[in-house]
């Protein structure tokens, strides 16, 4: 009889946990949808220039997905993510990383500046290596080119950080945020179909790998007219290379 008493007993509390689990499941999937709405909220407040809620809205949006992912606050990042099926809500996030970051563009205060810096290497982070990262390199080109940006600096680091070295254009890279959209690529295709396939080419590229991050270096330091100035005359001797590739 007691076995009896103890089996039921046992079946009870199951039942009630199965209850308590599909009760958290139901709660859990209605909170992840909500993030949606949250984005929505986000976007429209922005819009209407409303920032304060719609910086809440975004936070809130971001916390959500931490949660469901249990990452760390802060620390959401593509890992958490399958970037096929989930390529939408990867570029919703580099989008919201990025309203963010022009929203704390403004701030004054020491605590709110980490907070910019946050957002940017976050933007930065779910952009490169997508296949939209370079929508969003060219907006971050674009908004530091428009001047009004007051962090200019980080922005301009940001968007070097996004283009990347990898093509070891060190000048080009260091007046990315001043130069063609197309000045890189035009350099690139120039030294690997032309510069690499002769003795000379390879020479040039040789000795160039070896002194162009002291110049880069420089033009960083240069003050703003010298470095327009050298990236127009870096825009033409790139249109110049690929007429006559």
């Amino acid at each position: 009889m007691a076995s009896r008493d103890e089996d039921t007993g046992k079946q009870i509390r199951e039942s009630i946990q199965k209850n308590i689990e599909r009760a958290e499941a139901t709660h859990r999937r209605e909170f992840f949808k909500k993030r949606v709405d949250l984005a929505k909220d986000g976007i429209r407040h922005y819009q209407k220039q409303e920032f304060s809620q719609a910086v809440t809205c975004f936070k809130g949006y971001i916390r959500i997905l931490e949660e469901w992912k249990s990452a760390p606050t802060g620390g959401i990042a593509p890992s958490y993510f399958d970037r096929t099926h989930d390529s939408a809500e990867l570029l919703l996030i580099s989008g919201i990383y990025w309203d963010l970051a022009k929203l704390y563009d403004r701030t004054k205060s020491h605590m709110k500046h980490e907070e910019f810096l946050h957002f940017l290497d976050k933007y930065v982070l779910f952009a490169k290596g997508m296949p939209y990262e370079n929508v969003c390199a060219e907006t971050l080109r674009k908004y530091v080119a428009n001047g009004k940006c007051l962090h200019g600096e980080e922005f301009k680091a940001a968007y070097r950080r996004m283009v990347g070295t990898t093509s070891k254009c060190f000048v080009a890279t260091a007046l990315s945020d001043l130069c063609d959209p197309e000045t890189l690529p035009r350099l690139r295709e120039y030294r690997d179909n032309r510069l690499l396939r002769s003795r000379s080419g390879r020479l040039f590229v040789r000795f160039y790998y070896r002194l162009g991050p002291m110049a880069a270096r420089a033009l960083l330091r240069a003050p703003g007219p010298v470095r327009a100035r050298a990236a127009a005359g870096l825009d033409r001797l790139a249109r110049y290379l690929a007429r006559v590739s």
